[in-house]
């Protein structure tokens, strides 16, 4: 068998057993229609993700042919020392005490969610549960209102797409990004006029060392925070809730038992990750297993592949809620740690524990769903769900 990665083969509904082919027969694969080496073990995925000296961050990105103008001015796009000192700003505006504050908001609606939701019977989890969740709490960090979060939805999700555009016609990744920076320098600016309780503020004015972020490196590292908060959120969760639907027993077990629930939310982010793998760019050259890797490659480190490693999980097929010590990639690894794990882990934490108490069980019209089509992200963008009391 011979094997050629697909930029979009993790739309699919089971890409794991490729996956599994690279990790046992081609490691360090080279896709040479996407131009791109791919990952897929457990231990080069984690070992990539810990050396940012030798793995970088900032030379082209972490995304998936990322666009250049936003290189070296996100979090996720820079190295140390430039990295170190955003980070450290960042950091101080999202607090402990933000996913504190945010709590009350999150289990008001996520129990009115769940209540609507049991009325209905029937609805569509990515559009009635997953992203008006996401937007409302996402809006309110950052002082988006929610109608403005639904409006600009289209962008966040075109964001990440890297489809060819027909002749003539700019790349809708291109346009998604520039109207978003347009938004958000509108906020911006009238932030900096009139400061609110929100990130947003919060990043304007933190000073590390007696420095600021300057105004264009907050603006895109909010949009940074806007999309890839919503996709990989709104992803994880559509993604937990088909697992929950394809394991009867589990569903039985951590409604029996929601202190399980932490344990499945864990599990889950193994089991199927929603942000799928992310590039680093290598410093040198780099040999590994049998293969050069040039020195400025794109490289995909695969969260997916890596989490359903053999060599790391034991029957790592197997969504097992209680795998003891689980230490998976869903949220990233090293100095690009996630920053809002605490908050996606809180949301995730309520959401299901309201869903679980309002249904017996739920059932996935698996002929309706759709899937998220990106290179970076696995999830739903519909998912057919009832649920019966």
């Amino acid at each position: 068998m011979s094997f050629s990665y697909d930029l979009l083969i993790i739309a699919h509904d089971d890409p794991y057993p490729a996956y599994r082919w690279l990790r046992d027969n081609d490691p360090a694969h080279y896709a040479e229609t996407a131009g791109i080496w791919v990952l897929t073990r457990f231990a080069d995925v984690s070992n990539a993700f810990r050396d940012w000296k030798t793995w970088s961050s900032g030379r082209r990105g972490n995304l998936i042919n990322d666009p250049p103008e936003r290189v070296g001015k996100t979090l996720g796009t820079t190295d140390p020392p430039r990295h170190t000192f955003a980070r450290g700003i960042v950091n101080k505006a999202f607090t402990p005490q933000t996913v504190a504050h945010l709590k009350p908001k999150i289990q008001t609606l996520a129990r009115e969610l769940s209540q609507t939701a049991r009325e209905k019977g029937r609805f569509d989890f990515a559009a009635d549960i997953s992203a008006p969740f996401n937007a409302a709490i996402l809006g309110a960090m950052f002082g988006v209102p929610d109608e403005d979060f639904i409006r600009i939805r289209r962008w966040l999700d075109d964001f990440f797409l890297r489809e060819e555009a027909k002749a003539g016609e700019e790349p809708k990744h291109k346009i998604a990004m520039r109207h978003l920076t347009e938004y958000v320098n509108t906020l911006a600016e009238a932030r900096l006029a009139t400061p609110q309780d929100d990130l947003l503020t919060a990043m304007l004015q933190a000073e590390e060392g007696g420095q600021r972020l300057d105004t264009h490196t907050v603006v895109v590292t909010t949009m940074t925070f806007l999309t890839a908060g919503f996709e990989s959120t709104n992803n994880l969760f559509t993604n937990l809730a088909h697992a929950l639907a394809k394991h009867p027993h589990v569903f039985a077990e951590v409604k029996a038992n929601p202190d399980l629930i932490p344990a499945f939310v864990e599990e889950g982010m193994r089991w199927d990750a929603a942000a799928q793998g992310f590039v680093r760019t290598p410093t040198q050259d780099i040999e590994l297993h049998g293969n050069v890797i040039p020195e400025n490659s794109q490289v995909l480190l695969h969260i997916g592949s890596a989490n359903r490693d053999e060599r790391q999980f034991a029957h790592a097929d197997i969504f097992d809620i209680h795998r003891e010590k689980l230490r998976h990639l869903g949220m990233g690894q090293g100095i690009h740690f996630c920053v809002g794990a605490p908050l996606g882990r809180e949301m995730a934490y309520v959401i299901f524990a309201e869903l679980l108490a309002a249904s017996d069980t739920w059932q996935v019209d698996f002929t309706g769903a759709e899937r998220v089509k990106t290179p970076d992200f696995r999830g739903f963008s519909k998912l057919p769900l009832t649920i019966v009391n």
